[in-house]
């Protein structure tokens, strides 16, 4: 959880509080690269729990197909064979980061493979809400209104609000290895919080987790931008 500073104008101090992390890579390779047995020796020397329905003993060749591979607390490692993909699911951003270079590590250092030399790109999705006690509707709607909306209300002849803030990167293909996106929007249920969904993807591991290391504390200030 994160909070922001009470600034000396008066901005209330609004919190961060994850609801779902996820961190991983997406391999070039045409084959997954790793066998179960090598993920498997990995996760369970680190002290993972293997889901029960893996077969045993493992098998020897390539994975196929995609599920849950193993558990640790509330750290969830799942793995895409055919979307050549390997996922850390967390609960905060330090320890998906730290589960992933972990095995990473180990299978460095058990089998000779470094991961990181089949990335084709990385990846960081995470929700997030943020309590407030204004109406998170009403303040995106004034936040992100445009004259644009003046002239839809006039062709559907009623008034409307923004209903979420969304931006992208400048620039950057939605459908590349290069791309962010975020969202704000308004709680449905209650409307007594702002939902923030992050999508972040880099080839270059060094600029994601420049991203993911600073990503709480900008996206406190642009909550705070919104609810003021």
């Amino acid at each position: 959880m994160t909070s922001l500073r009470k600034k000396e104008d008066g901005v209330r101090t609004l919190k961060l509080e994850p609801v779902s992390i996820e961190y991983g890579i997406n391999f070039k390779t045409v084959l997954f690269p790793l066998t179960l047995y090598q993920l498997a020796d990995t996760l369970e020397e680190k002290g993972y729990e293997m889901s029960p329905d893996l077969p045993y003993p493992r098998p020897p060749g390539r994975m196929i197909g995609i599920g849950d591979l193993a558990r640790k607390g509330k750290t969830i490692i799942r793995a895409d064979a055919s979307g050549q993909s390997l996922r850390v699911f967390d609960v905060s951003v330090k320890s998906a980061l730290e589960n992933f270079e972990e095995i990473v590590a180990s299978l460095i250092e058990n089998h000779n493979i470094d991961i990181n030399s089949f990335a084709r790109f990385y990846s960081f999705t995470a929700t997030y809400t943020s309590p407030t006690k204004k109406q998170p509707y009403e303040t995106i709607a004034k936040a992100s209104r445009c004259s644009l909306f003046d002239e839809i209300e006039e062709v559907i002849d009623e008034k409307i609000w923004p209903f979420e803030i969304r931006f992208g990167g400048a620039d950057l293909e939605v459908n590349s290895e290069n791309w962010f996106d975020i969202t704000v929007r308004p709680d449905f249920e209650r409307n007594d919080s702002y939902v923030l969904n992050v999508i972040f993807r880099s080839s270059d591991k060094t600029k994601t987790q420049r991203f993911v290391d600073s990503f709480e504390e900008k996206m406190g200030k642009v909550i705070s931008l919104v609810d003021r």
